[in-house]
């Protein structure tokens, strides 16, 4: 799932308005509501783009990586997560030397 983002004037005040709510959230939160984005699929809204970008930033800050790609322009998700211990993982994906 992929979407092409082309930047707006008043983007960063809308990514900030955004980062500001999940920053009260929980890793738990913050998951489910990158898996409902999963579930519903990238379709294309400029804001649907803002709210993956400024979730993208919070789950950067806080685990250094994040299920929400950016690169160069194009925006995507690598699917479904979940959290193991205090980490996130792609669903469906066992860590290597564990049964």
């Amino acid at each position: 799932m992929e979407h092409i983002h082309t930047a707006r004037e008043k983007d960063q005040t809308t990514i900030a308005e955004y980062k500001k709510g999940f920053e009260a959230n929980t890793l738990e939160v913050l998951v489910e509501s990158y898996n409902r984005q999963v579930k519903c699929g990238i379709v294309g809204v400029h804001q649907q783009a803002l709210y993956l970008i400024a979730l993208r930033q919070e789950f950067k800050e806080r685990l250094k990586e994040s299920p929400v790609y950016l690169l160069q322009h194009i925006l995507g998700l690598v699917g479904p997560i979940e959290v193991v211990d205090g980490n996130i993982r792609i669903k469906g994906i066992k860590p290597q030397g564990k049964p």
